[in-house]
């Protein structure tokens, strides 16, 4: 049976991981360690790696995309996700699932730097990862049930074949209230209840009042028994696609072709120096030209960011968005009231940024406790014709960051 070393890296930044050596049924073989990416690269002895990681890392979507020319709408993808994103999209990696019976695509984003430094560590110990799973999709799946896993002040939800969110245990609760979006409280506890509780390593939380979780001595243990679910690796989302592929693999195939290629590139730059010199003038004259747009961008709109980067489709987004669309005036108007009057009641808020668009209002502000956060959201909806959802909440120094949307009952 085909064995492989699962790594689980909980934080970016820091050379710690935790694995194990598992099989494709979910088995753990040996023991479970920790370590350094050093010590990772050894004990994976010339097998197969696979890294888990955090879900604090990565956004998990669904995508709305056309059966048609489905290559041309995944490019479009991220610029639909843009206001979900905490980075620019141009610094923001995306990588899809295969197409869910709803008809939607699964998507996982994470920032590009966060992949760049994963394999940069990687390589400088010659650990060789070949996969890296969201922390949520490695959670066991359950049709009838959502799945939660805690583990001394870390938790993992995850919520449906390709949806899910970790956080801090403290914010569990609430987040999960938040989980189905309109739902009324007795559908959220219901869910809750029905809820797989894994308790791993050191950790005393309790989701149920009633019933106490099931054990787990570690969570490589656990996410081995959730990716065995998958029939091959290949159905799970993978987030080393498009230009973070597998470089190794290719740089190996290329290697004995490299001489002869060589030899057949320099007799074509013999034969083709002319047409070489025309389209290196055009080149320059492209550059020059974008050069322009970047500039006319950036004295039109002087907050925009990397206005060197596709400056006409920027331009076109920009002014669609200066055109307005449709913004229903009462709607804004009762929904800035009830923040105005919500906000007073908090302590010491810092509002960073409020966002008004189709009809939904973003905030996002810091707080001094969570519960700050939980007493805005009830604020919110005491005007009887809004509904508060908190999108997102974690620990920034010693506040509370938190993403709330509020919009209109239907």
């Amino acid at each position: 049976m085909s064995q492989y070393l699962l790594t689980y890296l909980q934080r970016v930044g820091d050379d710690y991981l935790r694995w194990a050596v598992c099989d494709d049924k979910g088995s753990v073989i040996g023991h479970a360690d920790h370590g350094s990416f050093a010590d990772a690269a050894k004990a994976a002895d010339r097998r197969r790696v696979v890294m888990v990681v955090a879900g604090t890392e990565v956004l998990m979507e669904e995508a709305q995309v056309p059966a048609t020319n489905l290559a041309k709408a995944l490019k479009a993808v991220p610029y639909s996700l843009e206001e979900q994103l905490a980075q620019d999209v141009e610094a923001s990696h995306f990588a899809f699932g295969n197409r869910l019976a709803s008809g939607n695509i699964p998507v996982a984003v994470i920032a590009r730097d966060s992949l760049v430094w994963i394999q940069e560590m990687a390589a400088s110990v010659k650990l060789n990862v070949q996969e890296i799973v969201p922390e949520t999709l490695a959670l066991p799946y359950f049709d009838d049930s959502w799945t939660v896993m805690t583990n001394a002040g870390h938790a993992s939800v995850r919520l449906s074949a390709s949806r899910g969110f970790s956080c801090d245990t403290e914010m569990l609760l609430m987040l999960l209230s938040n989980a189905i979006e309109g739902a009324p409280p007795e559908q959220i506890d219901d869910e809750i209840n029905r809820a797989k509780h894994y308790s791993c390593g050191q950790d005393d939380f309790q989701l149920h009042a009633s019933t106490s979780p099931e054990f787990v001595r570690t969570e490589v243990a656990l996410f081995a028994k959730g990716l065995s679910q998958y029939k091959k690796s290949a159905d799970r989302i993978n987030l080393l696609q498009g230009d973070f592929g597998k470089t190794e693999a290719i740089g190996k195939a290329w290697k004995p072709w490299r001489v002869p290629v060589a030899l057949a590139a320099t007799l074509a730059a013999l034969w083709g120096g002319s047409s070489f010199l025309q389209y290196q003038s055009l080149g320059v004259e492209e550059s020059r030209l974008q050069g322009e747009l970047a500039s006319t961008l950036k004295r039109a709109y002087p907050n925009v960011k990397n206005a060197d980067v596709d400056p006409v489709r920027k331009m076109r987004s920009l002014l669609k968005s200066n055109a307005g669309d449709g913004i229903d005036d009462a709607s804004f108007v009762v929904m800035m009231s009830a923040v105005g009057t919500a906000l007073k009641d908090l302590k010491n808020p810092t509002v960073n940024s409020i966002n008004y668009k189709r009809g939904q209002l973003d905030i996002v502000l810091e707080t001094e406790t969570l519960q700050e956060v939980d007493k805005l959201k009830l604020n919110l909806e005491l005007e009887r014709q809004l509904v508060a959802n908190v999108q997102s909440a974690a620990k920034e120094r010693d506040r509370i960051k938190a993403r709330l949307r509020v919009e209109s009952k239907s």
